[in-house]
C-alpha cells in the first residue's frame, strides 16, 4: 500500500480546470518530485493535498485512509506543507514562527524538545532566536520555513519550490537538506520544483505535470536522461 495515493483529482477555479484527473502514488520514505512549467498545476496540487483548495472530485488517501477536508485536521493526520514563497510570518521572531508550526501540539515539553531540535539542525536560526523573520536572507527564510514545517513532526512533507529565488550555493544547501531530512529522519517528501535537473537527480520517482495532467512518470534518473524531458525542461537548467 502506498503512503499517499491520489486518484483522479479534479480541481477547478470557476470555469478554469486546473487539475485534470491527476493520479499519483508516493511510497513511504521516498522523495517524489513533481516537475512542470509555470501554470501546470503543481502548486494547486499541493494546495489541494493540504486542504487549502477544495477538489471538484477525486480521492486522496494517506496511510490508507481518506484525508479529512479541513486543513487543520490534515496537519493532525501527519502532513505538513511548506508553501511556495516560504510564507513565513515576517513580523514574528524566529522563535514565534517555529512555535506557530507546532500549534497542534498540546504538550509544551514536546514543543520545546522539537524547537531545540530545530535549533540544533539549523544553528543559524539558533543564533537569531529573537530576530524578526522578515529580516532574514532568502536562504535563511527557507530554512525557517522548512523548520516550521517539521515542528508538527509530519510523516509527509510537502515542499513547494524550495529553491525559488535563491543563489546557486544556497540552492545546493537546500537540496542537501532535503536529502538529509529523508535519510536521517525517514520523512517522506513530495517536492514541487522548477529546477528540474536537481529535482530529478535527487528524487526516487517523478511525475511530469502539463496543463493540469500527468503526462509522464518514472524513476528520477530515468527522466533525467529522457531526451524529451531534457529538451523541454533541462535545456537551460545549469544550476
Amino acid at each position: 500500500m502506498s503512503y499517499l495515493t491520489v486518484e483522479d483529482l479534479q480541481v477547478s477555479y470557476g470555469p478554469v480546470q486546473a487539475l485534470r484527473g491527476v493520479s499519483l502514488k508516493v511510497d513511504e520514505g521516498s522523495i517524489v518530485a513533481i516537475i512542470g512549467a509555470n501554470g501546470a498545476g503543481k502548486t494547486t496540487l499541493l494546495n489541494t493535498l493540504s486542504g487549502i483548495v477544495k477538489p471538484k472530485s477525486g480521492v486522496v488517501r494517506f496511510r490508507g485512509q481518506p484525508l479529512p477536508a479541513r486543513a487543520c485536521h490534515i496537519v493532525r493526520e501527519g502532513l505538513a506543507h511548506v508553501p511556495e514563497g516560504r510564507k513565513i510570518f515576517p513580523g514574528f521572531s524566529i522563535e514565534e514562527n517555529l512555535l506557530a508550526g507546532a500549534y497542534i501540539v498540546a504538550d509544551k515539553r514536546l514543543v520545546e524538545q522539537r524547537r531545540d531540535a530545530m535549533y540544533a539542525r539549523f544553528p543559524i536560526l539558533a543564533q537569531r532566536i529573537g530576530q524578526q523573520a522578515g529580516t532574514l536572507s532568502g536562504g535563511e527564510q527557507q530554512m525557517l520555513a522548512i523548520a516550521r514545517g517539521l515542528m508538527s513532526d509530519p510523516g509527509l512533507l510537502l515542499l513547494d519550490e524550495p529553491s525559488l529565488g535563491l543563489a546557486p550555493l544556497v540552492v545546493k544547501a537546500v537540496f542537501e537538506l532535503i536529502r538529509e531530512i529523508r535519510d536521517s529522519q525517514g520523512k517522506t517528501i513530495l517536492l514541487v520544483e522548477q529546477n528540474a535537473k536537481k529535482a530529478l537527480a535527487l528524487c526516487d520517482y517523478a511525475y511530469v505535470l502539463e496543463n493540469g495532467a500527468i503526462v509522464l512518470e518514472g524513476k528520477g534518473h530515468d527522466l533525467l536522461n529522457n531526451p524529451a524531458i531534457r529538451k523541454a525542461y533541462l535545456g537551460s537548467d545549469e544550476a
